[in-house]
Formats: structure tokens, C-alpha cells, sequence
């Protein structure tokens, strides 16, 4: 079982920047919402990238980069109309293209953030998060009160966050092809660390056992981010997930951080998901 780091708590001062990629094509959601980019799909007429920015601003985080590919201009549009509305945020948020980088995979719209100068720095820990999910504010919340409430740790060491859930409450879904990421860990001392991180198929998933079931943020120091930068130029992948396999085989070590099971995230891959979301948000 892991710990809370919270007991290895430092005052030292921590730099964080958010990298929320927002390039993808959204596949999986075109069959009900076509010619609009997944962060821009309305919950409770909002759009998902919008609770995400918020949910970080409200978490004191003032460095953020979004990161375009398809339908760019569409995000770029919306993040104008933003700036507009609170003109404060023009310099928390940079908004860059990735080109046509996207189209080989998430890995390289992260990377293509190594094209902006400045961005790679050792002082930093990378927060990366899907531009189309959504986040519960307690989620995100606790997430970085743990970076910051362990800030030498995380400033040295790279982590993913995970839920301890049981199978039964990963079942609770209406489509048993939905893939869910899970992580297998070991125990080192105090902590645990990542040894892979797998795709399981909900509809083989046990009812009465329990997963450690991934969250969609990675934390990287500038360490690894270089690692992944030198790994990607000699290995054929599109996701950040499998190039991260790649680099803990190779001895790279990935810590993992256990969150409150209690709050939640929300991918949209259906119709029905999107439905689902809606009317939860409009019971709160």
C-alpha cells in the first residue's frame, strides 16, 4: 500500500507548469459530434478545456500551455474570447500549434512543446493533462496541494497519480469494451514505484478485486522530460504512455502517488457518457 507524502513535508518553493494537449481528433466521439474539437464539447454549457483552466487558476498554478492541432483555430478562438473576459490570464496561458505533429500521436504534440523557447527548464515540474476530460475540482486540487506540500521530492523525481478502486465500481459502465489504464507498482521504502502501465478492457475486470486505476496527469521533472525527448528519437510510439513503459524498463524510475478515491474524472467516448456528465453537473 502506498503512503501519503504529506509526512515529508519542506517549505521549498515549487515551480509548476500545466501542459494540457488539446491536438487530438477525438475518434472515438465523431460519430455524434463532428467539426468540433473534444476540450470544446459543453458540459452544463461549458466547455470542458474551460472547467480544466479554471479548476488549475483556482489551484494558484500561473503557467499554462495549451497546446493545438486539430481544429486549432477553434481553440485558438475560444482562448482569445477567454483572455478577452479576464485579461489577467494573458500571461498565465500560451497557447502553441503542434503543427502537424499531432497527427502522429499525443507524444509528439507534448513534444512539440520543446519548439517554444523557454518552455524546457530544470527549475520546472510538467504537469501534462488531456485537454478532454474532465477533472472534479477536489481532484485537481489535491493533486497539487501533493506537489507542492512535497515540493523536493516531486522537483527531483517524476510521478503518476492513481485511485485504489474496486472492480465493481470500475464495472459501472454502461460499455464493457471501454478501456480503463491501470498501473503495477512496487514497494520501495516508503513509497512505490511504477513498474508498467496497462490497458484493461472493463469487461474483464473482477468485481471484487481491487485496481490501482490511473489518473490521465503525468508529472515529469525536467529529468525525464529530457529522457522521453532522447527516447522518442530512437523508438517508434505515438502515446505518451507507451514511451513512459519504454523509459521505466530502461530503469527510469516513476514514482506513484495514491489520491482520495472519492472524487472523480470523466472521459467522453459516448454519447451516453456526455449525457451522463450533463446531468450529474446540473444535480450539483
Amino acid at each position: 500500500m502506498g503512503i501519503k507524502l504529506s509526512q515529508l513535508k519542506n517549505n521549498s518553493t515549487v515551480k509548476l507548469k500545466s501542459i494540457i494537449l488539446c491536438a487530438g481528433e477525438g475518434t472515438r466521439i465523431s460519430n455524434f459530434i463532428s467539426n468540433k474539437p473534444k476540450p470544446l464539447i459543453e458540459i452544463n454549457h461549458k466547455p470542458i478545456l474551460s472547467y480544466l483552466i479554471s479548476n488549475l487558476i483556482k489551484s494558484h498554478i500561473t503557467s499554462i500551455v495549451i497546446v493545438t492541432g486539430h481544429l486549432k483555430e477553434q481553440i485558438e478562438n475560444y482562448m482569445k474570447e477567454i483572455n478577452q473576459k479576464n485579461d489577467s490570464l494573458k500571461d498565465k496561458i500560451l497557447v502553441i500549434d503542434s503543427g502537424n505533429d499531432y497527427k502522429k500521436g499525443p507524444l509528439y504534440s507534448f513534444l512539440s512543446i520543446t519548439n517554444e523557447k523557454g518552455i524546457v527548464n530544470k527549475d520546472f515540474i510538467y504537469l501534462v493533462f488531456p485537454g478532454d476530460t474532465f477533472f472534479e475540482f477536489n481532484l485537481i486540487s489535491e493533486l497539487i496541494t501533493a506537489i507542492k506540500s512535497n515540493s523536493t521530492l516531486f522537483q527531483n523525481n517524476s510521478f503518476l497519480f492513481y485511485q485504489e478502486l474496486q472492480g465493481a465500481r470500475l464495472k459501472n459502465t454502461e460499455d464493457p469494451t471501454k478501456i480503463i489504464s491501470t498501473i503495477i507498482t512496487k514497494q520501495l521504502n516508503s513509497i512505490e514505484i511504477v513498474r508498467k502501465i496497462e490497458q484493461t478492457v472493463v469487461d474483464s475486470i473482477i468485481e471484487n478485486l481491487f485496481y490501482k486505476s490511473l489518473i490521465p496527469v503525468f508529472a515529469f521533472d525536467s529529468e525525464f522530460l529530457e529522457s522521453i525527448i532522447d527516447a522518442e528519437k530512437k523508438v517508434s510510439v505515438k502515446t505518451l504512455r507507451e514511451i513512459v513503459n519504454i523509459l521505466i524498463t530502461e530503469k527510469n524510475i516513476l514514482y506513484a502517488y495514491r489520491l482520495n478515491p472519492n472524487y472523480s474524472f470523466f472521459d467522453i467516448d459516448t454519447e451516453l457518457d456526455l449525457i451522463n456528465l450533463n446531468k450529474k453537473k446540473r444535480g450539483q
